[in-house]
């Protein structure tokens, strides 16, 4: 796979972007976080996805100068209004005031209504962990996949996040959505012919396949497991920010106007900070030494993307090259 420098991709990103009419500031955000992501092995929400953006923003799916804005203050929990505004810059927003809360009460809550696609969902919970918190977060969708034991899309995807912080910046990270296989692998599989390791949704007749171009409906993860917490997280999201179901946002004909919610808890504030790095550094320790399936490799969540971080740093961003050249034409 071809290769690109981390900086030249931020570079083209904040050209496209200051020329789509974002302020300098916004265009680095967002330019660092777009570049971030496929540094970090993401680029369905990286390079991939940038182009997308470009296009909801000129369409007006996106409003470049809306942004999230606090409409009730709850204690330790906010409700804020995102006004349809660029996902990502909410999410950064309404996760950086749910660490000012955590700072303040321990724990901070932000629920999020009437906002966009925040991309990659681990950037809110990575930056939690940067500020020394846990971070918890999710976000609901339009109609992705079917509840257990039907065929017609019914529930979102639903992504969820949660991050602990380490000393060394590389930080557990799980970063799921609640299908089998989340949207940009599956994509990512069409484009290859690479079959899926396990079924990962149903064909056109109702059967579970392996091959990503077949599968019309995505599976949830663990069948009656995954449909029943994507139907919560929808709920718990919605109810607490006072903004669309997945239901109500399919209505719409198109996935805007989400509601999502931030946590983060402050550390700082419930542990002596050695202690609790030993604690986590035990565990991560422990769970990598046991014996391994044959050809199979046990690691953390969030391992393999600090590792391509690195390697990304050192040897270039892994990129394909239909999608750098449309970053390039815009």
């Amino acid at each position: 796979m071809d290769t690109i420098p981390y900086q030249q991709m931020v570079d083209e990103f904040h050209r496209v972007l200051i020329a789509t009419g974002f302020t300098d500031d916004d265009a680095y955000t967002l330019a660092g976080v777009f570049a971030g992501n496929s540094r970090d092995g993401v680029p369905s929400h990286g390079l991939n996805r940038f182009p997308g953006f470009i296009e909801d923003v000129i369409s007006g799916r996106v409003r470049i100068d809306a942004r999230a804005r606090a409409d009730a203050a709850l204690g330790a929990m906010e409700q804020w209004d995102g006004q349809r505004g660029p996902g990502v810059l909410n999410g950064l927003a309404c996760m950086g005031r749910a660490i000012e809360l955590a700072q303040q009460f321990t724990v901070g809550a932000v629920a999020l209504r009437n906002t966009s696609h925040w991309m990659r969902a681990g950037t809110y919970g990575l930056q939690a962990a940067d500020a020394g918190c846990i971070g918890i977060c999710w976000t609901n969708t339009t109609k992705l996949m079917p509840a257990y034991g039907g065929l017609d899309k019914r529930l979102g995807n639903n992504p969820l996040v949660m991050a602990i912080p380490r000393p060394d910046g590389d930080h557990v990270l799980l970063d799921m959505a609640i299908s089998q296989f989340s949207g940009g692998r599956t994509g990512t599989h069409k484009r290859s012919g690479e079959a899926f390791p396990v079924p990962g949704g149903y064909d056109a007749q109702g059967r579970l396949t392996t091959d990503a171009a077949a599968m019309e409906r995505p599976l949830p993860i663990g069948h009656w497991k995954g449909s029943g917490l994507a139907l919560c997280l929808d709920l718990v999201a919605a109810l607490l920010s006072a903004g669309k179901t997945t239901t109500q946002v399919a209505r719409q004909g198109n996935e805007a106007g989400v509601s999502q919610l931030y946590l983060a808890f402050d550390l700082s504030r419930v542990g002596d900070a050695d202690t609790i790095a030993a604690t986590v550094q035990d565990t991560l320790a422990d769970l990598v030494s046991g014996e391994m399936v044959p050809g199979e490799q046990v690691s953390w969540p969030g391992q393999r993307s600090a590792e391509k971080r690195r390697a990304a740093a050192r040897d270039g961003v892994p990129v394909e090259l239909q999608f750098w050249e449309q970053v390039l034409a815009l």
